[in-house]
């Protein structure tokens, strides 16, 4: 008897018995980088734990729709303590930037705290765009600017997926959309005169 499945961001090849449920992760990156360059950013670092899966595909996404040359990226320890030290370490290249796009509103949040506390200010010195739209986003000061995920949706997709698996149909991959949220973390950055 096989095992009827559901996975979140599984990142294989369809599977007989194994449903999917993703979202648009490289559109997601292709919005941030859309709006950031309509902001008027050209110098914008992405960063993340991870350059593999739904993180590479939401860099990539920014770094396309922005034009390659104009982002960077930087991987960041998933421990606490090391991303601290990382920061501190390379706070003059991160401050080059015009602004970083964080692949979770968590690194966000904690990346403009950590800001906040050596004196430099978002978006007024530097913007920060995350992903996921997590209630933190509300609570950050300023309110962050981010990909919301829908996952009321995304959980009900899962369970009719799992119903439908059930049954004996194949449900494969199910990629669900996303959409930027715009709030106070990012500022338009102003054309220099010559």
């Amino acid at each position: 008897m096989m095992v009827k499945t559901v996975v979140y961001e599984g990142f294989f090849q369809e599977l007989k018995g194994i449903g999917n449920v993703t979202i648009d992760n490289y559109d997601g990156g292709c919005q941030v980088g859309r709006y950031l360059k309509s902001m008027g950013h050209s110098k914008v670092l992405c960063i993340s734990d991870s350059f593999t899966g739904m993180d590479s595909e939401r860099m990539d996404g920014c770094s396309d729709a922005m034009g390659a040359e104009t982002v960077s990226f930087m991987k960041i320890s998933v421990q606490r303590e090391e991303r601290m030290k990382l920061y501190r370490e390379r706070e003059p290249e991160l401050l080059e930037y015009t602004a970083i796009f964080a692949m979770s509103d968590f690194y966000a949040v904690e990346l403009i705290h950590y800001l906040r506390g050596k004196g430099v200010f978002v978006p007024e010195d530097i913007s920060v765009v995350g992903f996921d739209d997590s209630p933190v986003c509300n609570y950050s000061i300023p309110s962050l600017t981010t990909v919301r995920q829908d996952v009321s949706l995304r959980a009900k997709k899962a369970i009719n997926i799992l119903k439908s698996l059930k049954k004996g149909e194949q449900c494969g991959i199910v990629k669900l959309p996303v959409t930027l949220v715009e709030r106070g973390s990012v500022k338009h950055v102003p054309e220099k005169s010559t």
